[in-house]
């Protein structure tokens, strides 16, 4: 396992209750040993990326209606909480991106292979990431009608749903019992692409999509995205057509064959509603066909 036994962020006080628990959940084996010290790893970075999510939600509540009074006003009571929430996404792009980018610069397992530890970075960025889509998808649950409204409809959010809830699923156990480890980290560094989404959604919302700063972070944002979300799709592919599935058990190929294509189809998708988009603003100038919710959310 390539991570050490180094103190957590939230302290050694929780470090001990959650060796204990991984203790009595796992056993205290030689085998489950490496994997309490990677589980430890990510669920308190998990955890603590959860605490950040409230921080920088509260935060907001505070500092914006000082700072933004004259937006605020202008918008409905339900805008002015999806402002509050959607101030949340810009943490994954510089917290995610702070452990996944070099998790993948660092990478150094075998080609083909779907049976690796995860790097320190790699379940730091994962469990950074985790634990906003954890905070995420308690928002979308818990103020389901006007996230709805946020999203642009019924079926946007139900893609969230689901995208959020399989990752919450899966990838712990990707990253903790070291598999399909390097698709995970390309995952994770696509989060850098949440900054220019949001942006834009709090440009267009306070009416500053005729300014230069919008034009500047659209520009910007679509090599971005292409860069880092379509342009590895052929290396992706290539790992999964070519890659050794027999180190992995029948549930695990299972699992794998059916999930690791869902991010690569929804980026192929989001590229083409971003394109067309694009092209719409330059012909006419217009934002209202915009895709539906992927400037609210963008993991």
């Amino acid at each position: 396992m390539a991570v050490s036994g180094e103190p957590e962020p939230l302290g050694s006080a929780v470090d001990d209750l959650l060796r204990a628990a991984l203790a009595k959940t796992l056993g205290a084996g030689e085998g489950g040993a490496s994997m309490h010290v990677a589980f430890l790893m990510f669920i308190t970075h998990a955890m603590l990326g959860l605490l950040c999510c409230v921080a920088v939600f509260l935060t907001s509540k505070l500092l914006s209606p000082i700072v933004f009074r004259s937006v605020l006003s202008k918008l409905a009571p339900f805008e002015q909480k999806i402002w509050h929430t959607n101030m949340v996404t810009f943490f994954p792009t510089f917290a995610v991106t702070y452990f996944a980018l070099p998790a993948i610069l660092d990478h150094a397992g075998a080609r083909y292979s779907f049976v690796e530890p995860a790097s320190a970075n790699t379940l730091k960025a994962c469990g950074m990431s985790l634990g906003y889509m954890t905070w995420d998808l308690g928002v979308l649950i818990f103020d389901a009608r006007d996230q709805m409204r946020a999203y642009g409809g019924v079926l946007p959010y139900i893609l969230f749903l689901f995208h959020h809830t399989l990752s919450i699923v899966a990838w712990p156990y990707a990253v903790c019992a070291g598999r399909c480890v390097y698709f995970v980290n390309f995952f994770l560094v696509s989060e850098v692409t949440n900054f220019n989404m949001s942006l834009r959604w709090f440009l267009l919302t306070a009416k500053k999509e005729s300014g230069s700063l919008y034009m500047v972070n659209g520009l910007l944002w679509i090599p971005l995205f292409f860069a880092v979300r379509v342009a590895v799709i052929p290396r992706l592919v290539d790992e999964y057509w070519n890659g050794d599935w027999v180190q992995l058990g029948p549930v695990e190929t299972m699992t794998a064959r059916a999930m690791l294509p869902i991010p690569v189809m929804l980026n192929v998708y989001w590229m083409g509603l971003i394109a067309s988009g694009a092209l719409k603003f330059l012909k006419t100038g217009s934002t209202e066909e915009a895709p539906a919710g992927l400037e609210k959310k963008g993991n």
